[in-house]
């Protein structure tokens, strides 16, 4: 892939975040397909995840692994350290525990490799998952996709609290 193929595809990327977060600033989804759950509620667009285990109509259930695989596609050139600093964070308060694979997408391969997840915004796959449903601070179930930049479409409790679930504590 030439040089200016990845610059076409990185400039792509780019303006699809732009978009995405405009949508998501400005409280309109994109279109697509919505999925619905037994109950009939609409839970958010997913790309390419196997459907969870059901519980119950109102909640997924989280089977506990004994390690938890994060791969971080994210732009290394600086702009992902916040989110850098929370996943190191993770490693080091679950050594052995939790590893965190990262991937430029801003090089031509990590282009690439997002592209062939599935991604068009930096974002982490989480064993093998983008969202998860999970017990907010409040007690309320709420959906959390793991896309776009930390604090845009997820926080960090979210990210810790996903990492609890899977590990089981």
């Amino acid at each position: 892939m030439t040089q200016k193929k990845v610059l076409i595809i990185l400039g792509i990327l780019l303006a699809a975040c732009v978009v995405g977060a405009w949508f998501f600033l400005n409280g309109q989804r994109p279109s697509g397909e919505i999925k619905k759950d037994i109950s009939g509620n609409e839970s958010a667009l997913t790309t390419n995840e196997p459907e969870v285990e059901q519980k119950s109509s109102a909640t997924t259930t989280i089977i506990p692994a004994e390690k938890v695989t994060i791969k971080a596609y994210l732009n290394l050139s600086g702009c992902g350290e916040e989110v850098i600093n929370l996943l190191e964070g993770l490693v080091k308060e679950y050594q052995g525990r939790v590893s965190v694979e990262y991937i430029d997408f801003s090089t031509r391969e990590g282009a690439e490799r997002m592209a062939e997840a599935g991604l068009n915004c930096q974002g982490l796959i989480i064993n093998g998952k983008q969202t998860y449903t999970i017990i907010d601070k409040n007690g309320k179930q709420k959906e959390v996709t793991f896309s776009h930049p930390l604090n845009s479409q997820y926080t960090a409790d979210d990210l810790k609290t996903v990492v609890k679930m899977l590990l089981g504590e």
